[in-house]
């Protein structure tokens, strides 16, 4: 027979053998799970940061007097740049047409929002019945207002006249919606033609923000530069030099702190590896102090102390194996079946809430490298702490074990 059959036959025989494998089955199960739902939510933050501001954001001062050909010129000498889009953002509050809310703009039932003008070519728009400018807004806004297709909606904002604000009101028509995904940017976003909202602005140029996108294996810090040193040559007015922000500048501090939890949650479930691997010097010395009585005739059938300690490694192996294969199978269940889970444990009841979560369903997204990077330091964790078992069984003497009843 050799060690590995009896290794496995050390494994089916006792049954403290399996429940060392289920507590790293129960480890890397938990481990995959939140590293793949928390992944996700890392990579659906960062792509609807992207959708918004794009890879690199330059917010134009108010009174700048470059127009929206000069920065065209300008961005033709940037080889790293790949798309740019002139946007008109400007902030109002929004409510339904006719309703007393937008005669007191005091009251809990107006929204604020963000109005942001784009061209048709970059999202179109449908035509309108009652003549008025279409507005796209996002679902949970419309629910919020209880607003269908076709409704009329009106804007409470101001416009500059003589660089004074002057209070108005502009109505439009809800013509669409849309969804991103992410719950407070659909919540607090509209669209409209940026023709229509500078009109009701007043802004002169029709821009406040250009969204731009870098070209394929340019990273959006090496665009930033290369857009600094093309508007640094246009020798700007200090007060026309517009504000340069990657999207991860964009993200500011939430996005920071999302990317800080992940290191923090990286050591706090490491430990539940560790408890798990800790176990194994438990269950290990206690099946060589059982099995002594076998190491004693192994040695005396001639297997070397090295052997003997080899085949207690295995055994470690066998055990990690096993928990680890079973580990993963339980989080690709689980990364599979959230919504299952959801309401398991809530009792039916929604618990991840896209108020509070950002996000109107539970993203996930395994990284190939980390569960990699998760089953060879469980592997090494386990055969570290096998050694001293090894260490144990291999100093046994044979004399003494054979003489054990």
């Amino acid at each position: 027979m050799s060690l590995l059959r009896l290794a496995w036959s050390y494994y089916c025989q006792r049954i403290i053998l399996p429940m060392a494998s289920l507590g790293i089955a129960l480890g890397i199960g938990v481990l995959f799970t939140v590293f793949g739902v928390f992944n996700g939510f890392l990579s659906e933050m960062e792509n609807s940061i992207r959708a918004v501001s794009g890879d690199v954001n330059l917010e134009i001062p108010r009174e700048a007097a470059q127009t929206e050909s000069d920065y065209r010129r300008w961005f033709e000498d940037v080889d790293e740049l790949a798309t740019s889009t002139p946007q008109l953002q400007w902030f109002g509050l929004i409510g339904r047409r006719g309703s007393r809310a937008i005669d007191d703009p005091r009251t809990a039932d107006l929204s604020g929002v963000m109005l942001l003008g784009v061209d048709p070519l970059e999202l179109p728009f449908t035509a309108t019945k009652s003549g008025l400018p279409p507005m796209q807004v996002g679902v949970p806004l419309a629910q919020k207002l209880g607003l269908e297709i076709g409704d009329a909606v009106e804007i409470v904002t101001h416009r500059l006249s003589r660089g004074q604000p002057v209070p108005m009101r502009q109505s439009f028509e809800y013509t669409a919606n849309y969804s991103t995904g992410r719950f407070d940017q659909d919540l607090d976003r509209v669209f409209v033609r940026r023709s229509d909202l500078a009109k009701i602005s007043g802004t002169q140029p029709q821009m406040s923000h250009w969204i731009l996108g870098a070209a394929d294996g340019v990273s959006a810090e090496q665009l930033a530069l290369a857009l600094k040193d093309r508007l640094d040559r246009a020798n700007l007015n200090p007060l026309d030099y517009p504000h340069i922000r990657t999207w991860h500048a964009v993200g500011g501090n939430f996005l920071r702190a999302a990317e800080n939890q992940k290191g923090i949650l990286t050591v706090v479930f490491g430990f539940i590896v560790l408890v798990a691997a800790y176990q194994l010097i438990a269950t290990l010395l206690l099946t060589v102090a059982e099995k002594r009585r076998d190491i004693g005739i192994l040695a005396a059938l001639g297997a070397s102390p090295w052997r003997v300690s080899t085949f207690f490694v295995g055994l470690s192996l066998v055990i990690s194996s096993i928990g680890i294969s079973l580990g993963l199978l339980l989080g690709w269940w689980l990364t599979r079946n959230l919504s299952i889970v959801e309401s398991w444990l809530g009792g039916g009841k929604t618990i991840f809430r896209e108020e509070i979560y950002k996000f109107d369903h539970i993203p996930v997204a395994v990284d190939l490298q980390m569960v990699v990077t998760m089953v060879g330091i469980t592997l090494l964790t386990s055969t570290l702490f096998s050694l001293l078992p090894a260490w144990r069984a291999a100093r046994t003497r044979i004399i003494t074990s054979l003489q054990r009843r």
